[in-house]
């Protein structure tokens, strides 16, 4: 049992995987067996935390069925009450005792293997963030399995623009990202706990990696599905518009060139699609008018916000569709151009 925050003594696992979680027990005991079916050493080598905040269902009775099989140990701890997504993540990092540390949704999965492909990795090589590339399912993660198109493995980054071309938006997907921890901590930052009224807390252990920046290692062959239609409604552009700048700005504040990379990303290619699907498939809990008014006030003297988002917030839906489309291509030929040798099969 896992009682406070404060990381226990004793020699540290060379990594974590902190699964915070909330009323899922039928994901948490897929993504749990998955793990559990991995040659992972979990006793030495790999520290799982599943991190319960107050669910009402019955999580811990899977974890307690899971942890008396004897193939997974973890530490389980369960908050008295619900105290929010952002702060449970916090939570866990705090736990987290790891050399590397991956925090992982309970709703997604690490496919099979893929745990001990990327401890591979970790045992041979000083990485400051391991990107693990992903697909969405909605039922059945192995008929919907997707690959890399281009059959790659893996690449090294060293370079931190490079790695920002990469993971983009990516770098708020809690599931894809592993930090160094004790690289972060040997390095100025802020206190991530600065962040948790922006839901973008992740942000706060990932992001300073990049200032100080040595090398990184992208996962090319979607170790990790996504379950999808799975996160409730929010604003896309208080999140992903003000929070996600302000963030960037805070944890970078010597490198506006990475802000910018990020922040023309969700312009070019990221809130185009989304806000297009929010308006073919209207949800009378979202306020699409208000992250109009959000994105505007906060890009509005950013060409690509009139060039690529503009033209999707008030075409006619066949225009808006087609507008998304012919961004898509664009974005697919910048993102060559951003990222020579991106095809190698491996470096």
């Amino acid at each position: 049992m896992l009682n406070s925050p404060s990381a226990p003594t004793g020699n540290a696992p060379l990594l974590t995987i902190a699964i915070p979680t909330y009323n899922r027990s039928a994901c948490l005991g897929e993504l749990l067996a998955m793990l559990a079916a991995q040659n992972l050493d979990t006793q030495s080598e790999v520290e799982i935390i599943v991190s319960d905040n107050a669910s009402s269902d019955d999580t811990e009775a899977v974890v307690a069925a899971i942890t008396q099989t004897g193939k997974l140990h973890l530490r389980y701890h369960r908050h008295p009450e619900n105290i929010g997504a952002n702060p449970n993540f916090a939570f866990c990092y705090k736990a987290a005792r790891g050399r590397y540390f991956w925090l992982f949704s309970d709703d997604d999965l690490i496919l099979p293997g893929k745990a001990e492909e990327l401890l591979s990795h970790l045992r041979t090589g000083e990485f400051d963030i391991v990107y693990a590339t992903s697909y969405g399912f909605r039922q059945d993660w192995q008929a919907e399995r997707k690959r890399d198109p281009l059959n790659r493995r893996f690449h090294t980054i060293r370079s931190a623009r490079t790695l920002t071309h990469t993971v983009n938006l990516m770098f708020t997907f809690i599931s894809g990202i592993i930090v160094n921890k004790q690289r972060l901590q040997s390095i100025p930052h802020e206190d991530p706990a600065k962040f948790l009224h922006t839901h973008l807390v992740q942000l706060g252990w990932t992001l300073p990696l990049l200032r100080d920046h040595r090398r990184s290692l992208v996962l090319w062959d979607r170790p990790v599905a996504g379950r999808m239609e799975n996160s409730g409604v929010y604003s896309v552009g208080g999140i992903f518009g003000d929070s996600l700048v302000s963030v960037a700005a805070a944890c970078l504040p010597d490198r506006p060139d990475l802000v910018r990379i990020l922040s023309s990303y969700s312009l070019r290619r990221w809130f185009p699609s989304v806000i297009y699907d929010h308006r073919l498939k209207p949800d009378t809990s979202y306020d699409i008018h208000k992250d109009y008014e959000s994105l505007h006030r906060l890009h509005r003297r950013n060409f690509r916000f009139w060039l690529f988002l503009w033209p999707v917030f008030k075409l006619p839906l066949p225009l808006a569709n087609l507008w998304v489309k012919v961004g898509a291509v664009i974005n697919n030929f910048l993102y060559i151009a951003h990222l020579p040798g991106f095809w190698r099969k491996q470096s």
